[in-house]
């Protein structure tokens, strides 16, 4: 088809003139051009609806780098999906022309390009010095200051540079295309291959060596500490977690990030054919073969696969900042929010529980939601001294049981725990089930002597010789208040275990002795 029966068709803007180099031809669309319209459109959607908690915690957070990276990544899928839909099938006699939309479109896709490459330099710059930092406390106010302002000097100038040379290279006007819509079409000059084609794989090789360094630094600081976190599982289980995200933001670094970057480089510099000298004039006003205010519309069978689907890269870009950014206690939380807002809470009751990893952890491994847990409160160490001395104590908790309303003590150790309640008793360890159940399970009184190990008076094989009676830290039934919590009592008594021992009103569970013929028994009671 000639350009004249085309510019009679849609007509002519002064002195535009829209091209095609084909006839379209019924029909105009075939069923993987459907599919492809459906999954960039609908996972462009979910992408930016993902990102939308990451990217108000890091907000509040003060995350400059991470915020504009999140926003630049919002915008590109919505571009995605204004394009897909304007321009959703080859039939290019009824497609709109674009004007003003992908005048702006050009700057839009040269600066987010550039802002892709430069935001993730820095943030994981920024994640790079705060492994090797070795401080405790927060950034002062004037600090995170610096910090922004040095993320803002990485971050700005490049991609200023790329929009401020968007006109000048541009060779002509406009390309719009099929599900892609609009495109930039630049001058294969010098200067578009140094300000464009060269510099992102430039940012990508820095950006991978601040992630390998990433992961050398935190391995020498997991080395340094890896004696005092075998005291803490609280905090072993932290740092694994740590280690695995980092492990994965390398990986993903390495792996997606770099060589797809390297491929759309070696992609720019094939699709140049050769380098040509630029000259302003030349460009813009003595074009050829077609004047530069020319509209080009390509259909779906002209575009080459790496145009087409180049969109999913910023859809893609949503899995990573889900994973570091969304997985966190606070994201999952407010995704918990969110579901309960839209009444999920009545499909699925363990969304009424908030998040915590930390304290399923100090549980020993009870499932998220539990229906048995009111409340925790941490023992205190004058008790955690008494019941587990040296280096073998173990995290204890007390649990509110919410089946009797009243106190009873769960200790969270890997040992075998003997049980004696004048109430109920309750078995600890891992509940094997999916969910939990709210019956306390009572073990006879002629099966307990099968859970209980005899020892000899006067010696213990784990601590030696009995050194002498251990005295108890406080009289028999004596309270005593900590921080406003329920009062603990501490009873310490030695000899075989006595049926009835104990302070009245006290439901705890005794110990394995910790010392020469002593037990330990604490429990919790009510100031009245």
């Amino acid at each position: 088809m000639d350009s004249s029966s085309l510019t009679h068709w849609y007509g002519t803007r002064g002195t535009t003139t829209i091209v095609a180099t084909v006839e379209p031809l019924s029909p105009y669309t075939d069923p993987a051009l459907t599919a492809n319209l459906v999954c960039r459109v609908l996972l462009a959607i979910v992408a930016n609806l993902t990102c939308l908690v990451p990217l108000r915690l890091l907000y509040r957070n003060g995350e400059l780098a991470a915020v504009v990276f999140i926003l630049n990544v919002e915008i590109k899928n919505l571009e995605t999906i204004a394009n897909a839909l304007i321009w959703r099938n080859d039939n290019i006699r009824s497609w709109w022309a674009g004007y003003g939309w992908c005048d702006v479109d050009a700057y839009i896709h040269n600066i987010s390009i550039g802002l892709f490459v430069t935001c993730l330099l820095a943030i994981i710059r920024n994640l790079a010095q705060q492994v090797g930092l070795m401080r405790a406390n927060a950034l002062s106010v004037q600090e995170r200051r610096r910090r922004n302002l040095i993320q803002a000097l990485i971050i700005f100038p490049f991609p200023i540079i790329q929009l401020c040379l968007t006109w000048p290279l541009t060779a002509q006007r406009y390309l719009v295309g099929t599900l892609m819509g609009c495109n930039w079409i630049p001058h294969p000059s010098w200067p578009f291959l140094v300000f464009f084609v060269l510099p992102p794989p430039i940012f990508a090789l820095i950006t991978s060596a601040y992630a390998v360094l990433i992961y050398k630094r935190f391995r020498q600081v997991t080395k340094t500490t890896e004696t005092a976190l075998l005291s803490n599982h609280i905090a072993q289980q932290r740092s694994q977690r740590t280690r695995r995200r980092l492990y994965l933001m390398v990986i993903s670094i390495l792996i997606p990030f770099l060589p797809v970057v390297l491929a759309l480089a070696a992609f720019n510099i094939l699709q140049m054919q050769g380098l040509k000298p630029y000259n302003y004039d030349q460009v813009h006003n003595h074009a050829s073969p077609l004047p530069w205010d020319t509209i080009l519309f390509v259909s779906s069978g002209q575009i080459n696969w790496a145009l087409m689907n180049n969109c999913y890269i910023p859809i893609a870009t949503a899995i990573p900042i889900f994973v570091f950014f969304g997985l966190t206690k606070d994201a999952v939380n407010n995704y918990r929010q969110m579901a309960l807002f839209f009444g999920l809470g009545t499909l699925f009751p363990r969304l009424r529980r908030e998040y915590d990893p930390d304290k399923a952890v100090s549980e020993g491994g009870s499932s998220f939601g539990s229906s048995q847990m009111r409340s925790v409160v941490s023992a205190p160490s004058k008790t955690e001294s008494l019941s587990s001395p040296g280096p073998s104590s173990r995290h204890m908790s007390f649990r509110i049981d919410s089946t009797h309303g009243q106190p009873s003590q769960h200790l969270g150790v890997h040992d075998s725990i003997h049980a004696e309640s004048t109430t109920t008793t309750r078995i600890p360890g891992h509940n094997p089930l999916l969910f939990s159940t709210r019956r306390n399970i009572s073990v006879p009184h002629f099966l307990r002597n099968c859970f209980v190990r005899k020892k000899k008076p006067g010696h213990d094989p784990e601590i030696g010789p009995c050194l002498g009676p251990v005295q108890p830290a406080c009289p028999l039934g004596q309270s005593y208040q900590i921080s406003g919590r329920p009062s603990v009592q501490t009873v310490v008594w030695s000899g075989e275990e006595q049926e009835g021992s104990g302070s009245v009103g006290c439901s705890g569970i005794a110990r394995k002795p910790v010392a020469c013929g002593v037990q330990v028994q604490t429990c919790l009671s009510r100031e009245t």
